[in-house]
């Protein structure tokens, strides 16, 4: 299991990704934490922007085809993604995030 951190730029935007990834079955659940300030460097300087996360938590070998969805969904070849693995989870939680995700 990992759980995907993924920076879309409105809480509409995660929704609409969350709500995809789960109807296909690349996801069980996503949590959208909206509008989190993000310091960043920007080439000169540090720039402060607003963004919003989505989590989403999946299996470990569907990480693959939900980052293409997820280029097909934003329109872009770079979205700011990446996966971060469960090791130690609550084993009926666990078994709760697999049911309704495709089999791998």
């Amino acid at each position: 299991m990992v759980l995907i951190y993924l920076i879309t730029k409105d809480s509409g935007e995660a929704r609409s990704i969350g709500r995809s990834l789960i109807r296909e079955r690349l996801a069980n659940s996503a949590n959208v934490i909206p509008s989190i300030q993000t310091l960043r460097w920007s080439g000169k300087d540090v720039i402060n922007t607003s963004e919003t996360i989505l989590l989403i938590k999946t299996k470990s070998l569907l990480y693959s085809k939900i980052e293409k969805r997820v280029c097909e969904l934003m329109g872009t070849n770079k979205p700011n993604i990446f996966s971060m693995p469960m090791t130690q989870i609550n084993h009926g939680y666990q078994d709760t995030l697999r049911e309704g995700v495709e089999e791998v």
